[in-house]
């Protein structure tokens, strides 16, 4: 196992993309923007609510179009699960018997997410006695393991996850660990025999779940050009999308960097059997490699990720140019749209309602652009070449509108 330390720091490269406070607050905030869009006059949710990954699903279906916003569901947690603490580190781990029915449609949709036969698998609450309680007390000292061979990582990745769920392994199928787009912040975990098995699954998971606060936040991937780019790793017979091997290879990143802090502590031998950090420097490479020659299939902030994580060149990173301009006419700020401005970053989100409603996230000129917007009506002509096409993008996403001419006269007059 390598103990290379000119590998990038994982939390490096993350931090200069978001600091972690910050990728947090953006992520609570374009939920909540969202349900003010989805249910106008629901109140502010807290922290707790927003990080809920019931919730999120239900908002994150709203917003694909899949299934409509019932601001009236309860999605509290409180009473089947258990608070597990290393530190300041908190994570909750799903326990009570009453959680297997309600956690039942989302088993269903990760299954079928999962294309495996069968039925999908059950959980492991307190109703199976010892099991349960040895899982529970091995789940803690992996969360205390994780922290104590890489603090930074673990503090790194372990906020974006929220929920841990155990499963019957009489019925997980060999699954390892898993996580779900669909339900960002739950993760899932066949019983586990050893703390290193929690240890390594929270860096794994908590890597997707820090990947999927990046990819809603930030510009990842350009879906129409990824759609036929297929995956076919070395080690299996899989077949993956770009938008998995994208995630795939931000995961195997940060457990090649765990790997080799487990090898400076000497506990490599530790390891659960079914451990991929003997592995993971190599396939992180070799589905870098691999990235490298589907770029265009990524936008720049993914292809920072990217090249940053595999020592490459990312001067060479521009964003796209646009030659597009508005027509002629004065423009404002569409009257419907929503807005959150983050104080830490100066980022803004943008929420158009609609079916679904779209949002979008703006830094820089574009800033600027609606900040002269909220101000008066712009034209073109009053803009640089540059911001006129940054007006000509908003235009098109329908943030801003055209001022009818007939306004304009009256107006004037």
């Amino acid at each position: 196992m390598s103990l290379r330390s000119d590998w990038p720091d994982a939390t490096t490269v993350h931090a200069a993309l978001a600091p972690a406070s910050a990728l947090l607050a953006e992520r609570r905030t374009l939920y909540q923007l969202a349900v003010e869009v989805l249910a106008p006059g629901r109140p502010r949710l807290s922290a707790e609510e927003l990080d809920n990954p019931l919730f999120r699903f239900q908002v994150g279906e709203a917003l694909a179009g899949r299934a409509s916003f019932d601001p009236g569901a309860e999605f509290g947690l409180t009473d089947v699960t258990t608070e597990l603490g290393s530190g300041q580190a908190r994570l909750k781990l799903v326990s009570g018997a009453a959680a297997s029915e309600r956690f039942a449609a989302g088993m269903k949709v990760i299954h079928a997410q999962g294309g495996q036969p069968g039925p999908p698998p059950r959980l492991l609450t307190e109703e199976a006695g010892k099991p349960f309680h040895d899982s529970l007390r091995i789940a803690e000292a992996g969360l205390a393991k994780a922290r104590e061979i890489s603090p930074a990582l673990a503090e790194d990745l372990l906020p974006h996850t929220d929920l841990l769920a155990v499963l019957d392994p009489s019925t997980s199928g060999g699954l390892v660990s898993a996580s779900s787009r669909l339900f960002p912040g739950l993760i899932l975990i066949d019983r586990p025999e050893c703390p290193y098995d929690v240890a390594e699954a929270l860096i794994h998971e908590g890597a997707h779940q820090k990947f999927f606060d990046l990819a809603i936040t930030h510009d990842f991937l350009g879906a129409d050009i990824a759609r036929d780019r297929i995956f076919h790793p070395s080690w299996s017979g899989a077949k993956w999308p770009v938008e998995q091997v994208i995630a795939a290879f931000h995961a195997y990143a940060c457990l090649a960097q765990f790997a080799e802090d487990v090898a400076r502590s000497g506990e490599t031998s530790e390891l659960g059997a079914n451990s991929l950090l003997r592995t993971a420097r190599e396939r992180e490479t070799e589905i870098g490699r691999w990235l490298l020659d589907a770029e265009d299939a990524l936008e720049i902030d993914a292809r920072w990720l990217l090249r940053t994580f595999l020592r490459e060149d990312t001067e060479s990173i521009r964003p796209k140019a646009s030659a597009d301009m508005a027509p002629n006419g004065r423009y404002v700020l569409n009257p419907l749209v929503k807005m959150a401005r983050m104080a830490g970053t100066g980022r803004v989100l943008l929420a158009q309602p609609g079916n679904p409603p779209s949002l979008h996230w703006i830094d820089g000129e574009a800033v600027d652009v609606v900040d002269r917007l909220e101000a008066h009506p712009l034209s073109p002509a009053e803009l640089d070449p540059g911001l006129a096409s940054v007006l000509a993008g908003l235009v098109d996403s329908a943030l801003v509108c055209r001022v009818p001419e007939s306004a304009v006269e009256s107006t004037a007059e």
